[in-house]
């Protein structure tokens, strides 16, 4: 089982996550409420148990693998330690970066689909605060699906394909770019499934942060503010030990859920193993086989209590993905964070992996994104582009290095690849070289996405789905779309800052792709002010 590569199933299923919690007293509610939760409060008034010391959060409780020894005043009272700075400690695990490929030896490229963007949050993050991004926190695609290509959902079948080709910016060879974009289905809000979660919520002292349990009992607030009525929540609390907070609960029951939002306080050692395993056990006796049933694990990643790798509860995980069960892990927070750990494990669940660094992408999370995404439409999504030999000399796909599949795979039924939910996109882009004398127009190749319709059974089921699509060659005189300038430029500054080759022989600076991004808000492109920050922050920490 590719189990890496699962984790770009359950994005449309953590949509149907969490938790309420609302303060009811609050005289100026949101008004987008539905049930009078004031989600945002949870953040602004959080009220830690640290002190600030010149600049540094002290934890009273436990700080997860401290930078610096704890430190004895003259009274020989123990001060706690240091946490790390939040460019200090985190774990990252650099997956490399694909060269090109002779289409003559190689004519396809297959992967499995990721919907993931957490790597472009910890990113952003990062740059916020003033830090570098080390190259090993760099997946492009991840970055690149951050960003809304407005490419338009299918309307008479599960998964739909646009694809369009300019050329290469950060190249002045004629080499084309190729984005092939994948678009799920929408479904009404009416037609979609009741949802039964169960939040697994890190509690320990490195949790102890307006930016980490703070913002995780707002974004839990928003969401299930988003939620129906029938949907069921389940709450899961670990720090030294697992506890169970809150048993499956209706949503509507609003007071016993904000009882168990205002229950997460901080304290103690980070057993994240005991928390997974006590979740997974709510989650199965609260198990509907008609329902969307999800662990959400909301952690930083610390684990250093029990075991502190995925490895010995990787069987489980597994297992309950495959039964039905899925993981989502939401990540909170920089120093000692880790990365790497929180992408395994909603790869391992056949799951998917974000990351919250503030109020406001809480709320586009939380509040929007998810309850938009929430029914599965398409099981074991991947994507396979072919290039004619003939008019294609060599092609290299940017990012997704982590996601390749063997090509034979495509038409495995028992290939484990992932899951898209309602409205979900995911982008990929090709660097081409074309032969001498294609015409602009010419088809060099096609793109095809193949899937398992939601419900048919994922062992032994032979019946699979699959659209194609040509890729034709661009005329080098058109102007690329705003979509195609966006993935671009997006996909450059991710390259410019992991510092790998191909990439990092090419004549781009950080500079040029202000210049670009700036173009693009101009035009008022959606995203690209964003895009903008993030590039002068970039610059502003070299």
């Amino acid at each position: 089982m590719t189990s890496r590569l699962a984790a770009t199933a359950v994005a449309a299923l953590l949509s149907a996550t969490l938790l309420t919690a609302c303060n009811a007293d609050d005289p100026d509610p949101d008004p987008q409420s539905r049930r009078g939760i004031d989600a945002r409060a949870y953040y602004e008034d959080y009220a830690s148990d640290t002190v600030d010391d010149g600049g540094s959060v002290v934890y009273e409780m436990e700080a997860a693998a401290p930078t610096a020894a704890p430190e004895v005043d003259v009274q020989g009272v123990v001060e706690p330690p240091r946490p790390p700075k939040p460019d200090e400690d985190n774990v990252f695990r650099d997956h490399g970066t694909s060269g090109f490929v002779e289409t003559a030896a190689d004519a396809r490229s297959t992967f499995a689909l990721d919907v993931d963007t957490g790597s472009y949050g910890v990113a952003r993050n990062l740059l916020r605060e003033g830090f570098r991004v080390p190259k090993a926190a760099v997946r492009v695609e991840e970055w690149v699906n951050a960003f809304d290509y407005d490419d338009p959902a299918p309307t008479d079948t599960d998964l739909g394909l646009t694809t369009e080709t300019g050329p290469a910016p950060s190249l002045d060879d004629g080499t084309q770019l190729v984005r092939v974009g994948v678009s799920a289905r929408e479904v009404a809000a009416a037609e979609r499934p009741r949802v039964n979660v169960t939040l697994v919520v890190d509690r320990s002292g490195s949790m102890d942060i307006r930016e980490r349990l703070g913002l995780v009992q707002s974004s839990l607030a928003l969401l299930a503010d988003r939620l129906d009525d029938d949907d069921t929540v389940s709450v899961v609390s670990f720090e030294d030990e697992a506890r169970p907070i809150l048993e499956p609960t209706p949503i509507r029951d609003t007071d016993a859920i904000v009882e168990a939002i205002e229950a997460l306080k901080p304290g103690g050692s980070t057993n994240l193993e005991a928390g997974l395993r006590l979740g997974y056990e709510q989650a199965r006796e609260a198990f509907d086989p008609e329902a969307v049933n999800l662990v959400v694990l909301a952690s930083d990643g610390v684990a250093n209590v029990g075991s502190t790798g995925p490895g010995s509860i990787v069987e489980k995980i597994q297992e309950e993905g495959a039964d039905g069960i899925h993981l989502v892990t939401v990540g909170y927070g920089l120093g000692n964070y880790n990365d790497h750990l929180m992408e395994q494990l909603a790869d391992l669940g056949d799951g998917f992996y974000a990351y919250v660094d503030d109020y406001e992408e809480a709320e586009q999370l939380f509040g929007e994104d998810l309850v938009t995404t929430l029914t599965p439409v398409a099981a074991e999504a991947r994507t396979q582009v072919t290039f004619d030999p003939e008019l294609v000399t060599s092609y290299r796909l940017v990012g997704y290095d982590n996601r390749q599949l063997a090509d034979d795979d495509f038409t495995d039924p028992g290939t484990d690849a992932g899951e898209l939910g309602a409205g979900h996109h995911a982008t990929a882009l090709y660097e081409v070289r074309l032969a001498e004398g294609v015409e602009p127009g010419a088809v060099i190749g096609s793109a095809a996405v193949r899937w398992t319709p939601v419900g048919v059974g994922r062992a032994g089921s032979d019946r699979q789905e699959e659209v194609t699509i040509d890729l034709v060659a661009a005329d080098e005189a058109a102007p690329p779309s705003y979509r195609l300038d966006l993935a671009a430029t997006v996909a450059d500054l991710a390259q410019l800052l992991k510092h790998a080759a191909p990439y990092d022989d090419r004549l781009v600076t950080l500079a040029d792709v202000l210049a670009r991004a700036r173009a693009l808000a101009d035009a008022d492109v959606a995203g690209a002010e964003q895009l903008v920050t993030t590039v002068e922050e970039a610059i502003a920490a070299r």
